[in-house]
């Protein structure tokens, strides 16, 4: 077992199996990634992020790989598998994990010593899940405002080149003149099961400045508590689509209501204005 947790938890970025080379010629499985299925009135985007395969053979973990995967298996002969797909939980690498919400993909090969079988995956999101919120900023409103203490409003953009996909996406722009901007969800939440579920935010961005993502803890008597979670650092050239998990944090407020909240401060050693998009807001558990 604990081979099993170092494996997992460390070698992730070089890959990491039970596998050693003297026991024999090993058949090797190639994933190039993932294919994941959705539809759009159900699930929202088909965006996905899936970094690493988390490998299974009759329910034990084999090895973690980054994708793509090209990793060795000492067996011959027909072989089942089971599949998951790995994330980067909050944008840090260090961080991963299988995402709760994706189905698992089972798999089969034929192996031969020596030779590579290819197998690509495919997976949705579990019947189970529920998307408590899905934004995509398409239509005449959105379900965000502006706090009483920001400095600027909510914006939209139609430029192609701004958008993710569709037509329209989410756009905030901060200044010396307007420094301070924070969104939040108009909808409040509360998570079943006390803090037992996971819970995530699923999102796509591009930014020239950080921003932040947080929660509102609205407390029983009515209190209000700003909870930042991640920082987003900026990445202007090209949008990226991250898995921010409320999980831990709503363990510690079992019972409270909750509002999501988007954060940005202007940096003005990066520019006179300070750009966000973002798209694709999902809210599951």
């Amino acid at each position: 077992m604990r081979s099993v947790l170092v494996c997992a938890l460390v070698g992730l970025l070089t890959g990491c199996s039970l596998y050693t080379a003297d026991q024999g010629i090993p058949s090797y499985i190639y994933v190039p990634g993932f294919n994941l299925s959705t539809t759009y009135a159900e699930h929202g985007s088909g965006s996905s992020n899936i970094k690493d395969v988390w490998v299974f053979i009759d329910g034990d973990l084999q090895g973690v790989y980054p994708l793509p995967a090209h990793f060795p298996i000492l067996r011959e002969g027909p072989l089942a598998l089971q599949l998951s797909a790995g994330v980067i939980l909050n944008g840090i690498s260090a961080t991963r994990s299988i995402y709760p919400f994706y189905t698992q993909a089972n798999a089969s090969a034929e192996l031969v010593a020596g030779r590579t079988d290819t197998i690509t995956p495919g997976v949705t999101y579990r019947a189970s899940t529920q998307f408590t919120w899905l934004e995509d900023f398409e239509g005449q409103g959105f379900s965000l405002r502006s706090s009483p203490s920001s400095d600027t409003t909510i914006g939209r953009t139609e430029n192609p080149a701004d958008v993710f996909e569709g037509a329209r996406s989410m756009y905030i722009a901060v200044d010396a003149r307007a420094p301070y901007f924070q969104a939040e969800g108009i909808q409040a939440f509360s998570p079943p099961g006390v803090g037992l579920l996971p819970v995530f935010l699923e999102m796509n961005y591009r930014n020239s400045q950080a921003f932040e993502i947080g929660l509102q803890i609205i407390g029983p008597a009515g209190s209000i508590t700003d909870l930042p979670i991640v920082v987003f650092a900026p990445s202007p050239l090209e949008w990226k689509k991250q898995y921010v998990n409320f999980s831990p944090f709503l363990q510690r407020t079992p019972g409270y209501t909750y509002r999501v909240l988007i954060t940005a401060r202007h940096d003005s050693s990066l520019g006179n204005i300070g750009s966000i998009w973002l798209d694709n807001l999902k809210l599951l558990w």
